[in-house]
């Protein structure tokens, strides 16, 4: 089993749905969140969260689903990101997960 986040800022959250639901993911969360960057810590997602103080609201969603069905996702938004130049600053960023264990 394996883990899917996506983000993705609130202009693009129908996007996700639309690509999660053709790739067959049957049940997902999704949950706001506020993004900050700080002057000390600069991640690798350099155009994520913009330059102003007052943070960025956006979107988390996560599944959890076989690696098939996840890789079929990812490719997706890739391709989302490919042809969606409008959105280069602010492209979907996702990332899969191994689950060791559950209970």
């Amino acid at each position: 089993m394996k883990m899917l986040i996506i983000l993705s800022i609130d202009e693009t959250t129908d996007q996700v749905r639309k690509i999660l639901k053709d790739n067959k993911v049957p049940v997902y969360s999704e949950t706001e969140i506020h993004g900050f960057k700080t002057s000390k810590y600069q991640p690798d997602l350099d155009n994520w969260f913009g330059s102003s103080n007052g943070g960025v609201f956006s979107k988390l969603f996560f599944t959890f689903h076989d690696g098939e069905t996840l890789r079929n996702v990812m490719n997706a938004i890739k391709t989302f990101n490919d042809e969606n130049e409008q959105y280069r600053d602010y492209p979907l960023h996702a990332f899969q997960l191994n689950v060791e264990d559950t209970v």
